[in-house]
Formats: C-alpha cells, sequence, structure tokens
C-alpha cells in the first residue's frame, strides 16, 4: 500500500512539475496561477496544495532536486588530483557526467535558459560551479598567493563560461555527445581557449 501511495505521490509531482515548466516556457513565472498549474496538470487546486505551498515553493524544489543531482554526478573534487597533479582523463569524467546529467533533465534547462526562464537558476547553477572549482585549487594546495591573476577572477570567468557552452549546447539541434563535449572543454580548461584553438603563442 505505501507503494502504491508513492508512486501515486511521484506521478502527481511529475505531472505538477510538467505542467508548471510548459506554463514556464509560454508565459513567464509572474503571469502562471495555481489554477494555470492545476488546469494543466489536470488536477484540482487541493491536490497541488498538497505538494506545494505555493509556486515558488515548487520552483525552489524543482531547482533544488536538479542541482543537487548536478552536485552528485560532479562527485568529490580530489577524483581530479593525484600527488598534487590535475589528471585530465579524470576531469573528462567528471564534465561527462555534468553534461549527462544536463541530458537527462534537457528541457528543464532549456526553460530556465530560455525567454522566459529564471535567472536565479543560472545564478545558482554558477556558484555551485564556483564553489566545485574552488575545490580543485584547494586540494591542489595552491593558496591565493599562488595565483598569478586573482583567484576571483579566475573563478567568475570559469564558470560564467562552463554554464554558457552548456546554454548553447542546450539550444544546438545535432549537439555533441555528454563524451565529446568532456575531451574538449577539458582542453580548454587545461590549455585555454587560444592555445586550444590550435593557435601559435609568442
Amino acid at each position: 500500500m505505501a507503494n502504491k501511495e508513492d508512486l501515486r505521490i511521484t506521478r502527481t509531482r511529475k505531472l505538477i512539475g510538467e505542467a508548471f515548466l510548459k506554463l514556464l516556457q509560454q508565459k513567464g513565472f509572474d503571469s502562471i496561477t495555481i489554477q494555470n498549474i492545476a488546469d494543466e496538470a489536470m488536477i484540482n487546486r487541493a491536490t497541488f496544495y498538497l505538494h506545494y505551498q505555493d509556486k515558488y515553493d515548487l520552483l525552489e524544489q524543482m531547482m533544488d532536486v536538479v542541482l543537487k543531482e548536478l552536485i552528485t554526478s560532479y562527485g568529490d573534487s580530489n577524483n581530479h588530483i593525484e600527488e598534487q597533479q590535475f589528471k585530465i582523463t579524470n576531469h573528462q569524467m567528471t564534465i561527462q557526467r555534468v553534461y549527462e546529467s544536463v541530458e537527462k533533465h534537457r528541457f528543464f534547462y532549456q526553460v530556465m535558459f530560455g525567454k522566459h526562464g529564471v535567472y536565479e537558476f543560472r545564478k545558482n547553477l554558477e556558484e555551485v560551479m564556483i564553489g566545485k572549482f574552488e575545490e580543485n585549487f584547494n586540494n591542489l594546495g595552491m593558496t591565493d598567493a599562488d595565483f598569478k591573476i586573482p583567484k576571483e577572477v579566475l573563478l567568475h570567468f570559469s564558470s560564467s563560461a562552463f554554464v554558457g557552452i552548456i546554454d548553447w549546447w542546450l539550444r544546438e539541434e545535432n549537439h555533441k555527445s555528454p563524451e565529446e563535449m568532456s575531451v574538449m572543454i577539458s582542453q580548454i580548461i587545461l590549455r585555454g581557449h587560444t592555445n586550444a584553438a590550435g593557435v601559435e603563442i609568442r
């Protein structure tokens, strides 16, 4: 009986989430009402309130689920470091898992980054990546004094570029696979975009 109830809850939440994303894509967050969501999900308002306090709670919970899964897919930053050296193969596998997580929630990301998207999600995603990149540097044993440019500049540049390329990737109809993206992005991160492009640097 408990399993049936759990399945019913999961199914209802899925219907609500799908309805919310469809409406968000069409008209934007501010224009959405609980009645809109209920009608789209083919449930009544009372059922919605059994699961969420309001549309803000719904949005917060949906963002939280996706970001937590992304963090899990990234894993422990220690996996990239062996004897205080950065291991490119391990790093590529991490990026591949991240892109697989994004692919799994492709429509959610597309809506969040789209015309009527929610900027807070993009901001939260960038903050997650800043935290992960900073972990990498800490695991390498680097202090602020070791950086040739301010660490904050590097962290914000890297995180915004990482999120920006995901945004582009989501909009591509014939996009590269997560594995292909992991190889290219690792090269850009480790060699710099100019060197990775094959430009001779003097």
